[in-house]
């Protein structure tokens, strides 16, 4: 069996947060009590046990819980969600199993009883570890309790740390992002992802702008962050395998490459989107409708829309995209279908053809989405 045959990851949703961040556009509602929690939980675990899945889930399948601060959930809520997982027999010896947690949300105890649970890698959001930037960001920890996080989970047994470090923000410099990701280095996590910032509408960060009450870095500023940050992570031992990710060997983000490399995985809560290789269902984003149990919204992707977005999706990574797998998967050639525009990145020096695969260059990475748009000449089928 192909692995786009089969499920090979379950994303579950959990939208609460303690405070929403200026940039964040995510789904995620922020004040919501212990009773509205215990109402998600339960329809989060009515969906998994109601779930009718169209494809088989794969042995190892792995499991990511993001939000939203999926830390907020007590250890019993999590458990129970789990549990239902596992009577579906969707949690069947997981290659990986992520929770996303933000500093000051958790102690030492909570990380044992993550551990205990079968987790095996937290995603912390650090995003900076400059006081005065995390407070603009809107974040509600400090850097103090950023290191703490860190060291907590170490101590709990957690060997798999991914922490998140943004830059461009309004008041970054290229000295103070140096400054956060080398202390970050320091407290050595085995993954880093390093995100530009996206100024999303309808988000605070927009307003400030808008407004002209904060100001971005210049292109020539974030160029500069970026140019410091590849030399910074590379220098520090840390592999870039993915446009905006980075991880010492072997502690790649294995859900992840699930989405890059275009495989099928299920997904669970509040705006959640899983995709089973030719059509992604959303699931309502309002906590109310959710609840209800309200229909998702389906897109049926066309084979064009489908090949093209297995091309940019494995172009993200350094690996690059499989000329074998685009053939056996679609039953034609990449070069056939696509030969003028691999020509044309090929000769701006945007990417390379080598050992069967077709791949971005180091430079085609920093214009990655230019470089995206010579593969989408495809219109949308959605429906509902």
């Amino acid at each position: 069996m192909h692995p786009w045959e089969a499920y090979q990851g379950i994303y579950l949703h959990i939208p609460f947060c303690q405070h929403k961040c200026s940039y964040c556009d995510f789904i995620s509602y922020q004040g919501q009590d212990g009773k509205a929690r215990t109402r998600y939980v339960k329809a989060l675990i009515k969906e998994i046990r109601s779930c009718e899945a169209p494809l088989p889930v794969s042995r190892g399948a792995t499991i990511y819980v993001g939000g939203g601060t999926p830390s907020l959930l007590s250890l019993e809520e999590l458990a129970a969600i789990f549990s239902a997982l596992k009577e579906k027999g969707y949690f069947n010896a997981p290659r990986e199993v992520t929770l996303e947690a933000n500093p000051g949300t958790v102690d030492e105890a909570y990380l044992r009883g993550l551990r205990a649970l079968g987790v095996d890698r937290l995603s912390l959001g650090i995003q900076s570890l400059e006081d005065s930037e995390l407070r603009l960001m809107g974040r509600t920890h400090t850097a103090d309790e950023a290191r703490h996080i860190i060291q907590l989970s170490k101590e709990a047994g957690f060997t798999r740390l991914s922490c998140d470090l943004i830059y461009g923000f309004p008041t970054q410099t290229a000295a103070s992002i140096e400054a956060s990701l080398t202390e970050l280095m320091a407290l050595g996590p085995s993954h880093i992802s390093i995100y530009g910032l996206s100024v999303e509408p309808g988000t605070v960060l927009s307003h400030k702008l808008q407004k002209g009450l904060w100001t971005l870095p210049t292109d020539e500023e974030t160029g500069a962050m970026y140019d410091l940050i590849m030399d910074r992570l590379v220098k520090g031992g840390y592999e870039r395998y993915e446009i905006s990710n980075f991880a010492k060997a072997g502690d790649e983000s294995r859900h992840n490459l699930i989405y890059w490399h275009y495989h099928p995985y299920l997904a669970f809560g509040a705006g959640a989107t899983g995709f089973d290789g030719r059509k992604r269902e959303t699931n309502q984003a309002y906590l109310a409708a959710y609840e209800r149990g309200e229909a998702p919204e389906v897109e049926i992707l066309s084979p064009a829309v489908q090949r093209e977005e297995m091309i940019f999706m494995n172009l993200r990574t350094v690996r690059g995209l499989s000329l074998l797998d685009y053939e056996t998967r679609f039953g034609r050639s990449f070069e056939h279908d696509y030969g003028p525009e691999t020509e044309d990145l090929i000769h701006k020096g945007w990417a390379k053809r080598e050992d069967g695969y077709f791949r971005l260059t180091p430079l085609g990475m920093q214009y990655g989405n230019l470089a995206f748009e010579a593969f989408i000449t495809t219109d949308r089928e959605p429906q509902k």
